[in-house]
């Protein structure tokens, strides 16, 4: 890629990126005070600094993957502001130089248990596999806030969303966890929509051939089925 594309690229991520960051400020503007809003900017900045020299595998800012999220959190999800800062936060400790105790002492304590949720335990941590012992961390918050599900829920979507940019090998790993484990996850809290879109997701990588199979048949019974709508629609209108 020459100087000028980079350019041009560079500045397409981060239109998107600013993008969201406003629509996330003003949707919650509608939902917090001037404190939370003050803490919500605060978030997102030492989000932006603790990821500013990293990259997404699709060559994007890492910055966009938080905000991403965080805006699924608060717009699709329609949770509160600590979930929405925990959202911002959620790689920084992985990530990112900094501890949880970094998290807490800077944005209190809610925000610090939600971050420290998702963060993924560390190697020499894990009891069992690393998969499981994730799951089970994931699941024993369930029984004091399940916010911290939802963020997670929310990670996993944007990953989803995006996984095109990764290995195949990866693409199928992730896939499988997320048909296992995710979507299951959120038919049990109602989170019907979400559910979905992960199977749907799940099966294109999974099973690419049947997937743009039925994709290509249900585009050609809707164009099948167009005239008869058309028909339907211009009656209701007489």
């Amino acid at each position: 890629m020459n100087d000028k594309n980079e350019k041009t690229m560079n500045e397409k991520y981060e239109k998107k990126i600013q993008a969201d960051v406003d629509a996330i400020f003003t949707l919650m503007a509608q939902r917090v005070d001037e404190k939370q809003m003050n803490l919500l900017h605060e978030a997102y900045d030492f989000a932006a600094y603790a990821h500013k020299d990293q990259l997404r595998k699709s060559g994007e800012p890492y910055i966009s993957h938080p905000v991403a999220v965080a805006r699924i959190v608060a717009e699709e999800l329609e949770l509160g502001a600590n979930p929405v800062m925990a959202a911002f936060q959620h790689d920084v400790v992985e990530d990112c130089p900094y501890s949880i105790d970094e998290i807490r002492e800077r944005f209190g304590d809610d925000v610090a248990f939600l971050v420290g949720v998702v963060t993924k335990q560390k190697k020499n941590q894990y009891g069992q596999s690393k998969q499981v012992d994730n799951f089970r961390q994931m699941l024993s918050s369930v029984q004091f806030d399940v916010r911290a599900i939802l963020v997670k829920l929310a990670d996993r979507l944007h990953n989803m969303r995006t996984l095109s940019s990764m290995r195949p090998d990866k693409q199928m790993k992730i896939a499988s966890e997320t048909d296992y484990f995710y979507a299951p996850l959120a038919n049990r809290l109602g989170l019907y929509n979400v559910k979905t879109e992960l199977e749907n997701l799940s099966f294109r990588y999974r099973c690419p051939r049947e997937y743009e199979q039925i994709e290509k048949q249900l585009a050609e019974l809707q164009l099948s089925e167009k005239p008869d709508v058309d028909v339907f629609i211009a009656k209701t209108k007489e």
